[in-house]
């Protein structure tokens, strides 16, 4: 008789702990991790052609394909360049999520949301078929507005203010690419305009114009902690900043646009 050799133990623990970290992560983060990932897989190795997650406008209104208004946020290149896009994806967002919007998770939902929307909206006049690089700038402008001093390492070594990261990356997509990066400026775009609405103004005395809708917090079972349009509140954006985290990170460079 043949005896099975017993199931590796490494392998089981190994697998276990993956399976540990992942379950671990903040709810959004999660999410963009695991959508974007499959996404990515599933039309890199041609299970499903790209074409069906792009957001094109043609089949969404007449054939009510609507899910392209998501999908195209959610996928990159199976390549090198899709693998950086993943690592920063994952890095900014696990911050974000972990440490200005710790235990506010609907905030961050709508965060992502909103940047989501303006930029669907900003797409239609560019005909811009895939925004995952766009959600990526969403993602590292706002990391960069809270943390804008902060020194971060970028290729070679190179350093300097968390502010520029943004400008960085568009300039490289530009170089690469060789056309205007309109997808990743949609992102810039709408994480700026999100910052000045929902952090900026408030905090300078003025209204939070777009405040987490009250659907968002019962999706995820929270509640509002203050009410933004609330003299309280804007007193408590004001003598309580968001502060800037010390120190320097990592940055490799961005994803590719799809095709």
């Amino acid at each position: 008789m043949v005896r099975q050799a017993p199931p590796s133990r490494g392998m089981s623990s190994d697998g276990a702990q993956i399976a540990r970290w992942f379950s671990a992560l903040p709810v959004c983060t999660r999410f963009l991790i695991e959508a974007t990932g499959v996404l990515t897989l599933v039309c890199g190795l041609w299970l499903l052609p790209g074409y069906y997650m792009a957001l094109y406008w043609q089949p969404v209104m007449r054939q009510f394909q609507l899910w392209r208004i998501v999908t195209n946020f959610l996928v990159t290149g199976l390549s090198i360049n899709g693998a950086i896009h993943m690592i920063m994806l994952y890095r900014h967002s696990l911050a974000l999520e972990k440490e200005e919007y710790g235990g506010r998770t609907a905030d961050y939902a709508w965060f992502i949301m909103f940047c989501m929307i303006l930029m669907t909206c900003l797409s239609w006049f560019t005909a811009t078929p895939v925004l995952s690089d766009g959600l990526l700038l969403s993602l590292v402008t706002l990391w960069s507005l809270h943390r804008a001093d902060q020194i971060v390492r970028f290729f070679l070594g190179i350093q300097f203010p968390a502010r520029y990261l943004p400008y960085v990356i568009m300039a490289m997509d530009f170089l690469f690419s060789g056309g205007f990066p309109y997808a990743a400026f949609y992102g810039w775009l709408s994480a700026q305009a999100y910052y000045y609405l929902s952090v900026d103004l408030p905090s300078q005395g003025g209204l939070n114009y777009i405040p987490t809708p009250q659907l968002v917090y019962r999706v995820f079972g929270q509640v509002r902690r203050n009410d933004p349009r609330s003299p309280n509140a804007r007193m408590a954006s004001i003598s309580n900043p968001i502060p800037q985290r010390p120190g320097g990170g990592n940055f490799w460079g961005q994803g590719r646009r799809l095709g």
